[in-house]
């Protein structure tokens, strides 16, 4: 039996964290999880009875910089020993849809299936934008005068540091959370200075990773379970597995009242959503929580 690595990026709501974690506990799974270290109040000790839980070097993580690749790459490199069958890249902010049996099902029944959502949003050009200047700041959500004054300085300093156009031809775009079996992450973890070159101090760059590295491989474009892009509605199927809900948020936060939603998307063959967080409605997690419980 190959098992399954699920490699967890988490900055917030440890008891949400331990939830999920409760969801994925089986002997058929090891955990690999990685702490934002800006999160210094964040508890490191997590109740689990059957799985194993390794805990990876955290760093410092800011919404729309390189760190995010930082820490996929960082969790990736830890687990790649254990060459599994497949390693899910999830936030702590993620539930599974389905319990252990039937995610271990599917799988099974799609060996060496890439499982990604590619989105059809976005141009070339706009794309380009994300990578071709260099960005001197991890720090893009905070509009102070400071940051303003930083912005003007970077903007003068992009005009003379080299621009990034080389790398047009190969940029495509998705979802950052996936499913990949171990010969794509063999690959891009043996790709590591190449990804380094190409999008450190880039621009919302966690999205274009996989969908660009299989431009360069294009010989895993076959293993791709379902690449249809998805133009964000909530009746399209997205070929990561995961529901998420970006036609009413970015993304938006399932309450409650979204249960049947939810339960349309796993009968649509989606075996996770995000996003989840408790201190906007605790009683959907509990809810979905409770439902995989009594069946396992």
């Amino acid at each position: 039996m190959q098992k399954h690595a699920y490699l967890i990026i988490a900055n917030r709501n440890p008891g949400q964290l331990q939830t999920l974690l409760t969801l994925l506990d089986d002997s058929r799974n090891d955990i690999y999880l990685l702490v934002d270290r800006k999160s210094v109040a964040y508890p490191r000790d997590f109740q689990l009875n059957y799985a194993t839980l390794f805990s990876v070097s955290p760093l410092i993580i800011d919404w729309g910089s390189y760190s995010l690749i930082e820490a996929e790459m960082r969790l990736f490199q830890a687990a790649a020993p254990g060459k599994y069958a497949y390693y899910h890249l999830l936030s702590g902010l993620d539930l599974p849809l389905a319990n252990q049996d039937e995610i271990h099902a599917f799988f099974a029944a799609h060996p060496g299936k890439e499982f990604i959502t590619y989105s059809s949003q976005e141009s070339g050009a706009q794309l380009l934008a994300r990578v071709q200047k260099y960005h001197f700041t991890h720090n893009f959500r905070q509009p102070n005068k400071a940051m303003r004054l930083f912005r003007k300085i970077e903007k003068a300093e992009q005009r003379v540091f080299p621009v990034r156009k080389k790398f047009a031809r190969i940029l495509a775009f998705g979802s950052n959370w996936v499913s990949l079996e171990n010969d794509l992450v063999q690959v891009l973890l043996r790709e590591d200075d190449r990804i380094r070159t190409m999008f450190a101090r880039g621009f919302l760059v966690d999205e274009l990773l996989v969908p660009t590295m299989l431009n360069i491989y294009p010989e895993f474009k076959d293993r791709i379970y379902y690449d249809r892009p998805v133009h964000d509605r909530p009746e399209e199927f997205q070929g990561n597995l995961r529901y998420i809900n970006w036609w009413d948020g970015s993304p938006y936060v399932w309450r409650e009242k979204d249960y049947e939603t939810l339960l349309a998307a796993r009968r649509q063959g989606h075996l996770f959503s995000r996003k989840f967080d408790a201190e906007v409605d605790k009683a959907i997690i509990d809810k979905i929580a409770g439902q995989l419980l009594e069946i396992k």
